[in-house]
């Protein structure tokens, strides 16, 4: 739940105007900025990641699959919110540091 927290204060900062058209440019860029906010909340196991070719975010938190599902939908809601688009295709997925490479949630972005 505290990560979850930290990127609601991280992306309520963020001052994006909304309703901006994804391209991969932008689908890249905003990714970036979305691991950025994973990143400064210091709750990540490791560093978030971006895979432009396989259009992913990939963060891994300490937290059960339910709350990191909760979370996910969470987080993509507030980047729409936010007009921090992606192109169609692009997921945010959770690891945690105990599934090792097996994702634990996943959402469209």
């Amino acid at each position: 739940m505290k990560a979850f927290l930290g990127l609601v204060l991280g992306l309520a900062a963020l001052g994006f105007p909304g309703g901006a058209l994804a391209d991969s440019t932008t689908s890249v860029n905003n990714a970036f900025t979305l691991c950025q906010i994973f990143d400064n909340t210091g709750l990540d196991s490791e560093p978030c990641s971006v895979d432009g070719w396989g259009s992913s975010v990939t963060v891994s938190l300490d937290m059960e699959p339910d709350e990191a599902k909760t979370m996910c939908n969470g987080v993509a809601a507030m980047m729409e919110e936010k007009g921090l688009s992606f192109d169609s295709g692009w997921t945010l997925q959770i690891k945690s540091p105990y599934s090792g490479s097996n994702t634990i949630a996943y959402c469209n972005l």
